[in-house]
């Protein structure tokens, strides 16, 4: 069509969970996909699936695409990448935890290097993702995917995605809430919906009042002696809400280590 803008074709090398995750998402965005041989029955799969092409090797993924993500294990990325044939003006995004922007940068110079943290909801284009640094090709790939979130400086990139792991804890609370109203009768299938669309709720109050501390948005629907802060005095004194904090400094310490 003439006038329309040209749409990169994306290239993912490593072929894992989130990397499949990546492909289910962008098939749903007509994205011209090609995909690394690696995991050959798993690649075969989504190609059928999705119309992918799957490339003889990782260097013909590099050679026709304009867009590589990175998902392979994170001791594999730089050593993955080297000796690619890279070229300037190459989007090259590392989805690995822990791997810093100079080593990316060094394995696939000429072409420019990215971090992102995308989660598995991609795959339903509901996942918001941080990434660093900014540029249109990027955000426009994470926003069509769910929301995107740039940032400049590489240790801000380093607290926001472990949101990542955070968004995994998240099930975990689904899991414990939904099966105490499932041990009290309710249907599971029932209780898990509620659930995850009382999350979903929260998230959106939020969103729409950013400019309040979000305990702030809680402290105005709180009714003394309600329901709500009877199970709230629960958590405060047991130290369950402080736990949280604890978990993901536990996830930020383990990121540091995969350097």
């Amino acid at each position: 069509m003439p006038g329309a803008k040209h749409r990169p074709t994306v290239g993912i090398i490593g072929v894992g969970f989130l990397g499949q995750c990546l492909v289910e998402g962008l098939s749903k965005l007509n994205r011209t996909i090609i995909l690394s041989p690696r995991n050959l029955k798993r690649t075969a799969a989504l190609s059928k699936r999705f119309n992918c092409t799957v490339a003889k090797n990782n260097s013909e993924v590099v050679a026709k695409s304009d867009l590589v993500i990175l998902a392979t294990l994170p001791k594999d990325i730089t050593t993955t990448a080297k000796n690619l044939p890279w070229r300037k003006n190459q989007c090259a995004v590392s989805i690995a935890a822990g791997i810093r922007l100079l080593a990316i940068k060094d394995a696939v110079q000429p072409a420019k290097a990215f971090r992102a943290m995308p989660i598995s909801a991609v795959r339903l284009l509901e996942g918001p993702t941080a990434f660093q640094p900014n540029d249109e090709r990027i955000f426009k790939l994470f926003d069509d995917l769910g929301s995107a979130h740039p940032l400049e400086e590489e240790i801000n990139f380093e607290i926001a995605s472990i949101f990542g792991a955070f968004y995994g804890y998240t099930h975990a609370l689904i899991d414990e809430a939904s099966n105490w109203a499932e041990i009290h009768g309710l249907d599971a299938r029932y209780s898990r919906v509620l659930v995850s669309r009382m999350l979903s709720s929260a998230a959106a109050n939020v969103i729409e009042n950013n400019s309040d501390r979000p305990r702030k948005l809680l402290d105005d629907l709180l009714t003394t002696g309600g329901i709500t802060e009877a199970g709230l005095k629960v958590l405060d004194l047991t130290g369950g809400l402080q736990k949280w904090q604890q978990a993901l400094n536990s996830s930020l310490n383990r990121s540091r280590k995969l350097e």
